[in-house]
């Protein structure tokens, strides 16, 4: 055999094996679940509303349309969170 085929043979036989174990060393590295996280930005969604009298504090949620309410004053009115009726909408 000449010379330049001998090598020529060998520098394709060496590029193939060497494609061959980088597939093979991928399939074994591999994740068997690649898990996308997407990131939700949740900025304007609320809307911190200044009440009437400083007792309140009121947040609305423009996505879903929901009202919160929360009493602050220590001798007051409950101080968990309450779902209230939007003075926005009509009610039905």
């Amino acid at each position: 055999m000449n010379t330049n085929i001998k090598s020529s043979f060998i520098l394709g036989a060496s590029i193939i094996i060497g494609f061959i174990l980088l597939g093979l060393m991928q399939g074994l590295f591999r994740e068997e679940e690649t898990v996308i996280t997407e990131k939700v930005s949740h900025e304007g969604r609320y809307e911190f509303i200044r009440a009437a009298n400083d007792n309140n504090v009121i947040i609305f949620d423009k996505e879903t349309g929901e009202y919160w309410r929360k009493f602050i004053s220590v001798s007051e009115g409950p101080t968990d969170w309450t779902k209230e009726e939007s003075p926005v909408t009509s009610s039905k």
